[in-house]
């Protein structure tokens, strides 16, 4: 880091644009290197690790040595090989793309705003457009953008804890270090930047590091689970099918001429047990999963949802209890002046100031924020109702600078969740005086004689935040007054957003709970509770009477609390606690560095990616980039609509699992020759774990999820209604299958037009079925509207098929069609769409009873 000395003449006034380009021009950006990846050939070769496709390569070696024994060509080899080549590929190009939009979406950090002087003027330019020698300015939740030296440090306190592993915040005086990736929890501070980008003590850590690959989610675990279910069946069945060829090779019929011949049947029988094993495991489905999570990633990114955590996509489809603040979540989030104790604010001309002139003193002096000019509107740099006080002066006249210049703190004391009130320090005429505002009750305790709070309490009823001033004469600047003077208040109000009473009512019919927490008084809160329709018929609590409270009473009174008033951050994490403690699935949102326990205990915590801090973004699982709540109500609309695509591809998938393997599985034992060739149930096998993935996962979300309660923390991925629709239609086709391998497929002249019609035709099955399962749980979607890349999907599969059989005999096994044969394959095969109504009639009769 470079020394202060050498920065030090930029303390007051900042840097001017042309030394903030020479700056960056000699040190850099403020942007961190990516750390080391893994090289890209390893991260493909690690997808060979996986236990499925080493079988796919002892089958690769089984059938080169067949092959070879028997003289034949090598085409199953190169077959299966091509097989394995593509769906390691699959998966590596997958994970590849989903990592590479992860880390995109997380670099949208080095954009975060940071509050500077240049050009002698506040302004808020990107973290990453941070330069050597910018002077910062730092306040309570902010990140420190980089490092430096801290200059007119006032209570300043950091939490070093990325470094050194100690919780408890560290406090800093002037010309101390802070390092960037820390965070400033107490105090108001400028810092001189010293290091940048990799030059900080980060870059140097993350210079050092090499990228690692993430844990399963736990809805990866439980879906590996049930593969594993599924995987010992794909076992059970090899073991019965090289049982049951060997019986019928070696005792019922010829056998062998000599122990080659002998080696070579069951090599044979190896081998189609092997192919048998990966058409009934699922190998497709953790990709299908990941898939699936990034297009909902994507979606909810263009929908203002910032996805930080993959597994938060599904986890707030789930969410039953929504727990949100209200200042610009549930409001607009534009703080203005709508009522005060005086008219207007009054320039302050006279010695002996008036009532009104205090408090335009109070309301320039007693601040940390600033407003910034943007776009032709005054735009607040820091506390949202600290910048609304500083437009009402504006709009009044009054110079909030000039005020500042004439009047230089002497000290200040910063607000907190537990002091709820401010104080400066200022020098007048030779005189100190302290400036105090805060909470109406709080100043009025300490006020001599006590206010008439009548109009203050009319405010609140009127869904106003409340703010009241106070002053008082002390004899130095460092004397607390025994009483203050009341100078007045205002009423500030910050208009709900038009949406949000229909998104909470959405919410509330789909079984979601809905609790306000604010740090408002109890009436302002109650008024827009009720505005927004979270308050109904439930009871309201301030935050010292639920602190009050023993863990056994908080958990028998959250379920009926809908408001939670005068709360502090560690309020919203003990009734997260309690929410879970009684089983619920909690989202919180948060926007303030002491919110930050609360995201990370609950479920799915959210952040405000317009006023939130870095503390509470990083603690966070979302982000909600416009701070929004009809966001929260969209975001759970598309978990709930990624956990039934997923369903729905096992539908699909299970279904032509069970029915292959049966149907290879018996064939033999009634004397018929296998219905698919080797080669033949590799590409069924793509079809499930690809392309179909791709198709049914891209499903829109439908009004109807929002219809239903919230799914159940221990329900299992397969549902009953699941149950009934793959062995219902798995049965349909093994009957079908083993009547059409007696009887033959009409119309189809030769043995080998028998084995292309029926490999044929059992593709196109599964097209029409997907279909079937695009109508899960009753509900069929629009026919084309909401994903019509299914039917493109689907379409190229049909495409795909018919080439297979016309010009891959060789590799196939198949012989070329007539137009007329193919179209009795589609009209023979179309009544499979007839399984859905009769699925749709036996779940109205008889899902309700087993549900």
């Amino acid at each position: 880091m470079i020394p202060l000395p050498e920065i030090s003449t930029h303390r007051e006034n900042g840097l001017t644009a042309a030394e903030a380009q020479n700056s960056q021009r000699l040190h850099g950006k403020n942007e961190l290197t990516p750390p080391r990846r893994i090289p890209i050939w390893k991260q493909y070769l690690e997808k060979y690790n996986d236990p499925i496709i080493r079988i796919l390569l002892v089958a690769v070696v089984l059938s080169a040595i067949v092959a070879v024994l028997e003289g034949n060509s090598l085409i199953d080899t190169i077959g299966i090989a091509l097989a394995v080549i593509l769906a390691t590929s699959i998966a590596f190009l997958t994970e590849f793309k989903s990592n590479r939009e992860f880390d995109a979406l997380n670099a949208l950090r080095e954009d975060t705003g940071v509050k500077v002087i240049r050009d002698k003027s506040p302004s808020t330019i990107p973290m990453r457009d941070i330069v050597v020698g910018d002077l910062v300015l730092l306040e309570v939740g902010d990140a420190v953008p980089s490092d430096g030296y801290l200059i007119h440090a006032t209570e300043v306190e950091v939490d070093e804890s990325a470094f050194t592993g100690e919780s408890e915040a560290v406090k800093k005086q002037n010309t101390d270090t802070v390092l960037k990736g820390t965070y400033v929890t107490a105090g108001r501070g400028r810092m001189i930047t010293g290091a940048v980008g990799d030059a900080t003590s980060m870059g140097r850590i993350a210079a050092s590091l090499i990228e690692g690959s993430r844990p399963d989610t736990p809805l990866q675990v439980k879906l590996a689970e049930l593969a594993k279910l599924i995987s010992k069946f794909g076992y059970a069945m090899a073991g019965l099918i090289v049982a049951s060829v060997m019986v019928q090779g070696l005792i019922i019929g010829p056998a062998p001429d000599s122990p080659l011949e002998m080696v070579r049947f069951f090599l044979n029988a190896c081998m189609f047990a092997v192919v048998i094993i990966v058409v009934s495991v699922p190998e497709g489905l953790p990709v299908s999963v990941t898939v699936s999570l990034a297009l909902t990633m994507r979606k909810m990114t263009r929908a203002a949802s910032l996805v930080r955590r993959m597994i938060a996509c599904e986890t707030v489809g789930a969410v039953t209890v929504i727990c949100t603040d209200k200042t610009g979540t549930l409001t607009m989030n534009q703080m203005e002046v709508a009522a005060s104790s005086i008219e207007v604010p009054e320039e302050i001309k006279t010695s002996m100031l008036t009532t009104g002139e205090w408090i335009t003193l109070n309301a320039a002096v007693n601040s940390t924020a600033e407003l910034e000019e943007r776009e032709s509107k005054m735009v607040t740099v820091g506390n949202s109702t600290e910048g609304s006080l500083l437009r009402w002066l504006l709009r009044a006249g009054v110079s909030y600078q000039n005020i500042r210049k004439e009047y230089e703190p002497a000290s200040q004391s910063f607000f907190t969740s537990q002091k709820k009130q401010m104080s400066t320090v200022i020098s007048r005429d030779g005189r100190f005086y302290v400036l105090v505002k805060g909470a109406p009750e709080v100043i009025a305790a300490r006020c001599t004689p006590a206010p008439d709070m009548s109009h203050v309490h009319t405010l609140a009823t009127r869904a106003m935040r409340t703010l009241a001033f106070a002053h008082a004469q002390i004899p130095t600047a460092e004397t607390e007054p025994d009483t203050l003077i009341w100078d007045g208040y205002v009423g500030i109000r910050d208009e709900v957003r038009p949406d949000v009473p229909r998104a909470v009512e959405i919410c509330k019919h789909a079984g979601i709970d809905v609790k306000m927490v604010t740090g408002d008084s109890p009436e302002t809160g109650a008024a827009i509770a009720r505005e927004t329709g979270i308050l109904t018929t439930g009871t309201i609590m301030t935050g010292p009477e639920f602190r009050e409270l023993s863990e056994i009473e908080r958990r028998k009174i959250v379920p009926d609390l809908q408001v939670l008033a005068r709360s502090q951050p560690h309020d919203k994490l003990l009734l997260v606690q309690a929410l879970q403690a009684d089983g619920e699935v909690v989202a919180v949102t948060g926007d303030g560095t002491n919110d930050a326990p609360a995201l990370r205990n609950a479920d799915v915590g959210l952040a405000m990616g317009i006023a939130g801090t870095e503390v509470a973004r990083e603690a966070s699982d979302i982000i909600l980039l416009d701070d929004s709540f009809p966001t929260i109500e969209r975001a759970v609309w598309w978990g709930r609509a990624l956990y039934e695509n997923i369903q729905r591809f096992l539908i699909f998938q299970l279904t032509i699992n069970i029915s292959a393997a049966i149907l290879t599985f018996i064939s033999p034992l009634l004397g018929l020759a296998p219905p698919f060739t080797i080669i033949q149930l590799l590409w069924i096998n793509i079809i499930m774990d690809s392309l179909a993935a791709l198709a049914l996962c891209s499903e829109a979300p439908h009004k109807v999820l929002m219809d239903r309660k919230p799914i159940p923390r221990n329900q299992p991925v397969i549902t009953p209604y699941m149950t009934r629709a793959i062995l219902i239609t798995a049965g349909i086709y093994i009957i079908a299958g083993i009547i059409l391998m007696f009887t033959g497929i009409p119309f189809m002249d030769t043995p080998q037009q028998q084995v292309s019609a029926f490999f044929a035709g059992f593709v196109i099955a599964q097209v029409w079925n997907g279909i079937n399962c695009r109508g899960i749980n009753g509900v069929m979607p629009a026919i084309f509207r909401g994903n019509p890349s299914f039917y493109l999907i689907m379409g190229l599969i049909v495409v795909i098929q018919v080439l297979i059989v016309q010009y891959g005999g060789s590799l196939f096994g198949t012989v070329p069609l007539s137009l007329l044969q193919w179209i009795v394959i589609g009209i023979g095969t179309l009544p499979v769409l007839l399984i859905w109504p009769l699925l749709k009639v036996i779940d109205n009769r008889y899902g309700k009873r087993t549900e």
